[in-house]
């Protein structure tokens, strides 16, 4: 059961309440002003839409930056892999011309 609702009424009741103690009569008087929970309710409405368009002005702000990060990431990894892939070009042909060079040893025939 998702407790919230009820977590957000509490307050707002209890700050709507007005508790009126007769000591005479040994009685306790509890009324609920609608007009204080309205207001709060309103209140409360209004922090959250400010909230979420905070949060959506944030996120709107954050995506290029995100976005450019990413490609920045893409094209230094495109750089390593044209790197890499030089490299073992540039090893292969060495290894072809030093071959090419060294002809094997003579086979020893004992």
């Amino acid at each position: 059961m998702n407790r919230l609702p009820l977590l957000i009424a509490l307050p707002l009741a209890l700050a709507a309440c007005n508790v009126e103690r007769d000591p005479g009569n040994d009685t306790t008087a509890i009324t609920i002003n609608d007009q204080k929970v309205d207001r709060t309710i309103d209140r409360a409405g209004a922090i959250a839409e400010n909230a979420a368009a905070e949060v959506k002005d944030a996120a709107d702000k954050a995506a290029p930056a995100i976005k450019d990060a990413a490609k920045d990431v893409g094209d230094a990894a495109n750089r390593a892999g044209d790197k890499i892939e030089a490299g073992a070009d540039g090893a292969a042909r060495g290894i072809r011309e030093e071959s090419r060079d060294n002809p094997p040893p003579p086979e020893n025939k004992q």
